[in-house]
């Protein structure tokens, strides 16, 4: 059996504007997953690539680009849960007009069952799509094919897992020249673009299912290919701006070394941004200091919680201590620190943890806090205790935006839980200094970042988030409370 009945000629990847309801939705990143599968193919089809989320098109919109393309192949991504609905939907309108139909993404990977048994999805990708999209292009038989599910008479097939890509290093870069000339990558307004440098986390977060996907598993591209593409991205411009995308960037801390140690041999004058973990900040003060100097300026970390029985609870293996001797050796260095915390991070969560969350934030100034109620995601330790306790979950997957409740917990309700994540974001910008965060900015990104007008925009994006979480009945008992946050 196989998915097209002729050779398959053209292909379109599509990204949908999905909405998480964070302040990161004003974030466009491009959509690097799509742009590697189309770089494994491209040898032999016509790819073209609709990122939805950053040129913010709906559901028309893309209807047009697609039937305008007129392709054999329609593959939507869905790494979000709460896009998962939109992206059937332009599935179902992309069957009309007679497409195959492919979905991937972490979402489906976990339910494939579910997603595969709507009569407008011909297959769901689970795992890794480059090897496994390339087969389907090829039009090789559905059941020679591992890593995908499909129907064949009424009866749903899942495959056998595919074997994750053990050398990274022999994938092709990103088919970034298929990128939309509008469109605009930026983060706070400053233009960004992306990089991938390693697959997999080698952790095991209750809340998380990245390991999940990966399997357990932490693979890396060699620091001479991540040089080589930097180059590419950077293309002699000084100080770009690039995310490294990675789950945990730093998990091999020697590598992180070499790489920081051609940066500066090489002479590349970028501006990075990536994710660590607390611990290894800690561990390792002098490589953040050379990280520092090749160009890092921001970090994205993983606090989750100023409570140690929260950590513990979510398996997060880090000790309070560490997260306040990880922010002090950023600081130090003038790096900027985005901070993830969890509203409900442990099932007998009081009102009080958020209290003390948002005195703690406060206390260690933390530049720009990212606050989210731990969603049950599928896949996830979380859920299965949810499940295991009866407590009802929703099974509306456009509300697992992590602003909205979709669960309640041991003493708090899902409205409350609400009201507090609106809490800890009010006093997290709006009752608080901005002196050090300002310095640290001008430190690294120079007085350009404050003259460039696009960051008006920026505070706008900002207000306008605030103004659409703050959905309290009581606004004013909400944000009056006991506890004095000094």
């Amino acid at each position: 059996m196989k998915l097209f009945d002729k050779d398959i000629q053209r292909v379109v990847l599509v990204n949908p504007n999905y909405i998480i309801k964070s302040i990161t939705d004003k974030f466009t990143i491009p959509a690097l997953g799509l742009e590697y599968l189309a770089a494994s193919i491209l040898d032999f089809v016509e790819v073209k690539i609709i990122n939805g989320k950053v040129r913010n098109l709906n559901l028309k919109e893309i209807m047009e680009e697609i039937n305008e393309f007129k392709p054999d192949i329609v593959g939507i991504s869905c790494c979000f849960t709460t896009g998962v609905n939109f992206a059937l939907e332009i599935a179902k309108e992309s069957k009309k007009h007679g497409y195959s139909i492919v979905l991937g993404g972490w979402h489906p990977n976990f339910i494939p069952t579910e997603v595969i048994k709507y009569p407008f999805v011909d297959v769901v990708v689970r795992g890794e799509g480059e090897i496994t999209f390339r087969e389907l292009i090829e039009n090789k038989n559905l059941e020679e094919i591992k890593g995908i599910s499909f129907k064949n008479n009424g009866s749903i097939i899942n495959n056998p897992d595919r074997p994750l890509i053990k050398n990274l290093d022999e994938l092709p870069f990103p088919a970034r020249k298929l990128r939309h000339n509008k469109s605009y990558f930026q983060i706070f307004q400053m233009p960004i673009d992306a990089i991938e440098t390693s697959r997999g986390c080698p952790f095991d977060c209750t809340f998380c299912n990245i390991h999940l996907f990966y399997r357990g598993t932490y693979r890396t591209r060699s620091p001479e290919r991540v040089i080589q593409e930097l180059k590419i991205i950077t293309n002699g411009k000084n100080h770009m701006n690039v995310m490294i995308v990675d789950d945990n960037f730093t998990s091999d801390i020697k590598r992180v070394e070499k790489i920081c140690d051609l940066i500066i041999k090489e002479g590349i004058k970028v501006d990075l941004t990536c994710q660590s973990r607390i611990d290894v900040i800690k561990k390792n003060p002098n490589i953040i200091k050379k990280m520092s100097k090749a160009g890092f300026w921001c970090f994205f970390l993983g606090i989750e919680s100023f409570n140690q029985k929260s950590l513990n609870s979510i398996q997060k293996r880090i000790q309070l201590r560490d997260i306040f001797d990880a922010i002090k050796i950023l600081h130090d260095n003038d790096i900027v620190i985005i901070g993830s915390m969890l509203v409900g991070s442990n099932l007998n969560e009081r009102e009080e943890d958020t209290d003390l969350m948002i005195k703690v934030v406060k206390k260690l100034g933390i530049d720009f806090p990212l606050y989210s109620i731990m969603t049950p995601l599928p896949g996830t330790k979380f859920r299965d205790t949810l499940i295991e306790k009866g407590y009802p979950l929703s099974h509306n997957w456009s509300k697992y935006n992590f602003t909205t409740a979709v669960n309640r917990l041991n003493n708090l309700s899902k409205q409350r839980l609400e009201e507090l994540l609106s809490k800890a974001y009010y006093y997290g910008y709006f009752k608080r200094g901005w002196k050090d965060t300002f310095m640290r900015l001008f430190r690294k990104k120079g007085i350009n970042l404050f003259l460039n007008t696009k960051n008006i925009q920026a505070i706008t994006d900002l207000l306008r988030f605030f103004r659409s979480i703050r959905r309290m009945k009581n606004e004013t008992d909400i944000i009056s409370t006991t506890i004095k946050f000094n």
